[in-house]
């Protein structure tokens, strides 16, 4: 199983995620901002950050991670900050809502270590709006039919929110993103939460490899 780092100060939440991920089987190292960092950490460690922590308790930790590949899963209680914290690391990161349910977190965790795996290739039938993920059968709507096929325009390069909606949705304005992002999050289910990237102030990447 994996080694996962808990990093956070609140006990409450940091023995619940121990007991979670340790009853799964994984190998977890809990540590406060008041511990220090280490100095370095296994390859493939799954980092588990609370973001509400303030920055200079977690400056130390975020800049060793930062561009290392490190899987990072974000734990907030504002629903609202959920979009900033996945575009704010540049590797593979979720974000887990509190309060959360153990099934939750063990599902979050378990996308997280899967997206260390290869992508497996995507071909998409328009006829019968069926995507192929290697062998696995996709089954999409026609809206996630018309946004996925946009994103496979420009494979790997990132495609903005406004050209999504004009050509996948033929709005004009930019007064419906919430739309996209909604979608987004529904093809990531169905593809992986690897497959799609945020881009930071731009809107998202289709990922081929």
């Amino acid at each position: 199983m994996a080694k996962i780092l808990i990093y956070g100060k609140e006990k409450s939440i940091t023995d619940k995620l121990n007991r979670i991920l340790t009853k799964s089987g994984h190998e977890v190292l809990r540590l406060k901002p008041s511990d220090g960092v280490p100095d370095k950490l296994a390859k493939d460690t799954l980092v588990v950050m609370d973001a509400r922590l303030k920055w200079p308790e977690c400056r130390a930790l975020f800049s060793q991670i930062q561009g290392q590949e490190y899987p990072v899963l974000f734990l907030t209680a504002d629903q609202d900050t959920v979009s900033h914290l996945r575009a704010l690391y540049r590797g593979r990161s979720d974000v887990l809502v509190l309060p959360f349910s153990p099934k939750a977190a063990l599902q979050t965790v378990d996308s997280l270590l899967k997206q260390t795996r290869p992508l497996s290739p995507l071909t998409v039938d328009e006829e019968t709006r069926v995507a192929m993920l290697g062998p696995e059968r996709i089954e999409l709507t026609a809206q996630e039919l018309a946004l996925l096929l946009t994103l496979m325009e420009n494979p790997d390069l990132p495609v903005s929110r406004e050209h999504l909606l004009r050509k996948a949705w033929g709005y004009q304005s930019m007064g419906e993103t919430r739309t996209v992002d909604v979608h987004v999050q529904r093809l990531r289910r169905k593809l992986g939460m690897n497959r799609i990237e945020t881009v930071y102030r731009c809107g998202y990447r289709l990922k081929t490899a």
